[in-house]
């Protein structure tokens, strides 16, 4: 079969974690169900003589006669590899090979520890598995105190200045608008409630048609966004009248935390796509349209996630996820590429980390849930 296809790939090389997408196109006699594109290691096992040698390192079936097609280089060690465009589950090519190499990823220094608040209990000040938290636009850092089933407000020092008590049950997520109104994922009563910036309750909304909502952001148009975890999407909400809006659903399973960037994309910590079982932070355009992903077919070694909870970006391209289960927040590139690991030991060392925001100097602030209190890191340098 003759090569009348093409394939093209969208750099000639990658960081570690970034992405890199395949353009391709072949006649239409040539489209089967299982036409695919193949990553190889070069020199390995490609099919460079078109017939079977080895397994390849990753693989996509492409179905239709033209398209693209991405791949996350996460899992991928630095090197240099070919993608082939192969016919009908075989190793004829449909196209010439592309080659490309991954790079390795650049050693980076994690945010270090400056400072924590707060201890358990019940009284002004303390905490009982604090989870979501929220830095407002004089930053102020709010904090949804889940276990004594209020939000708390605190200076950046970490001076209590706010107390939001007596109509939540066991809220799990806080956001707040440019005008200073939060906004509660009130979790047990399955709405959010509104609160202006002094703390007087404004209204509720979502009742009835959220299910166990469990992280809450809102842009800079006063839309807002509810991790809807258990209708498995992110419901929208008209921010000034609590009118629902058209949800987000494209590959969305068990949403957590959420956060909107400032161009006004919406990340999302998933813990297991319904198609494969895989865990991710995903990229959403305003129109609910996903754009990539973090962490997703990432090894270990270079950003794999475990049940992330909460997601923070800061305005230098950085992205924090909390990982409770290993104990500690995983720092990316937006762009996709892992870079360091931090709140391990030491007195940043973290404990279920869940909630987790940046404020607009890059500070970092983190729930350390399972040690009753708010840790801060350092700006990323």
């Amino acid at each position: 079969m003759a090569t009348s296809g093409t394939l093209r790939g969208s750099a000639a090389s990658v960081e570690q974690g970034e992405s890199i997408t395949f353009t391709y196109s072949t006649p239409s006699e040539t489209v089967t169900p299982k036409n695919w594109v193949g990553l190889y290691a070069d020199p390995g096992n490609g099919p460079v003589e078109q017939k079977y040698v080895g397994p390849s390192t990753l693989w996509q079936y492409v179905t239709s006669a033209s398209g693209t097609v991405t791949f996350s280089s996460g899992s991928l060690a630095a090197g240099d590899y070919l993608a082939f465009y192969l016919f009908n589950d075989g190793y004829t090519w449909l196209a010439d090979p592309v080659k490309f190499a991954v790079r390795p990823t650049p050693q980076t220094e994690p945010p270090v520890f400056r400072s924590a608040f707060g201890r358990a209990g019940g009284g002004p000040g303390q905490f009982s598995r604090p989870a979501g938290l929220a830095v407002d636009p004089i930053g102020q850092v709010w904090v949804a105190d889940t276990g004594n089933d209020r939000v708390q407000g605190f200076n950046r020092d970490g001076k209590l200045v706010r107390v939001l008590a007596g109509r939540l049950r066991a809220p799990e997520a806080v956001a707040v608008d440019s005008a200073g109104n939060v906004f509660v994922a009130d979790t047990g009563n399955n709405r959010i409630a509104e609160y202006s910036w002094w703390g007087g309750f404004v209204r509720e909304f979502g009742a009835g048609v959220l299910e166990n909502p469990r992280g809450v952001a809102v842009d800079a148009q006063g839309t807002v966004y509810v991790s809807d975890t258990g209708h498995q999407r992110v419901a929208r909400f008209n921010g000034q009248t609590g009118a629902q809006l058209a949800p987000i659903t494209e590959k969305m399973s068990s949403p957590q935390g959420i956060t909107v960037d400032a161009a006004g994309d919406i990340w999302v910590t998933q813990n297991g796509r319904l198609a494969n079982g895989d865990v991710a932070v995903v990229r959403y355009s305003r129109d609910g349209k996903v754009i990539s992903s973090l962490g997703y077919g990432q090894s270990s070694e270079f950003g794999g996630l475990s049940n992330p909870a909460g997601v923070a970006i800061d305005t230098g391209g950085n992205a924090f996820v909390t990982q409770p289960d290993f104990g500690w927040v995983s720092q990316f590139r937006t762009a996709g590429p892992f870079r360091a690991e931090f709140g391990l030991d030491g007195q940043g060392a973290l404990r279920f980390p869940q909630g987790i925001a940046v404020d607009a100097q890059g500070r970092i602030f983190v729930a350390d849930t399972g040690n009753s209190r708010i840790v801060h890191f350092g700006v990323v340098k």
